[in-house]
């Protein structure tokens, strides 16, 4: 190695270091305002993103498991720059609810929610299209893991998430949640986000992946059968979820 490629290199990593602290400053700043209004999904937003910008340039070093090396489904869908059809809520909530779509629309009017609370961009990147897909499917997984709206079942959620893949995402908003209890000295909601945390953990690590399942092909489809398929287990289906289990998840 000469000593003009060693230069190039120390200047490289400079140039990265600076880059992932200014998207971990970004993130910092965002879990603040997210801390004093949990409803504020911008900030969500803005987390996703700033992390994003780290895990893409991670994911090209090699620093963690590529999600879409492990999914060959998953990188199809980024090749082929896939794009979710349009749906109408009006028109799900004409199917049975115990079927995906039925379910899925009462579930986004019973919360007020609604289906394009997030920017469309074109992803730049492999994990910026991961973000978004995520993003698209979030509620369909409220649904499917049987994980409410709430403060603690939306960390149960980001358990689930950390489960199917290395998320820093969901790790943040399940660390926030920790932290934001023991500041306030509110152990007892300690106790139910990390038990959330937890057992969402481990159902996303039993399920199969889903990254790549294209649920807007499924509406018809009853729930009951499609969390058969993929193996997902509805939350709190049993009281706790033992230490053993949780090492075999793992």
């Amino acid at each position: 190695m000469t000593k003009e490629t060693s230069r190039v290199q120390q200047a490289v990593e400079k140039q990265r270091k600076w880059y992932y602290r200014k998207n971990t400053l970004r993130s910092l700043w965002a879990i603040y305002r997210l801390a004093k209004n949990t409803r504020a999904t911008k900030y969500v937003f803005m987390i996703g993103d700033a992390q994003d910008n780290i895990c893409e340039s991670e994911r090209r070093r090699g620093g963690f498991t590529d999600p879409f090396r492990k999914n060959v489904a998953l990188e199809t869908m980024w090749q082929a720059r896939f794009q979710a059809a349009r749906y109408d809520l009006d028109e799900l909530a004409k199917l049975p609810a115990d079927t995906l779509g039925g379910a899925y629309a009462r579930h986004m009017r019973a919360n007020d929610l609604r289906v394009d609370y997030y920017r469309e961009a074109t992803p730049r990147n492999r994990m910026q299209f991961l973000r978004q897909r995520m993003r698209q499917t979030h509620d369909i997984w409220h649904v499917m893991t049987g994980w409410g709206t709430d403060e603690f079942d939306e960390v149960g959620i980001q358990g689930f998430t950390a489960g199917q893949y290395m998320s820093s995402m969901a790790a943040i908003i399940g660390a926030a949640a920790f932290l934001k209890s023991i500041l306030r000295c509110r152990f007892n909601e300690l106790e139910r986000h990390v038990d959330n945390f937890c057992e969402g953990y481990a159902a996303g690590k039993r399920a199969e992946n889903l990254l790549a399942v294209q649920w807007e092909g499924l509406w018809s489809e009853s729930v009951d059968s499609l969390r058969k398929r993929y193996r997902i287990e509805p939350a709190h289906k049993r009281a706790t979820t033992s230490v053993r289990e949780l090492k075999v998840a793992a």
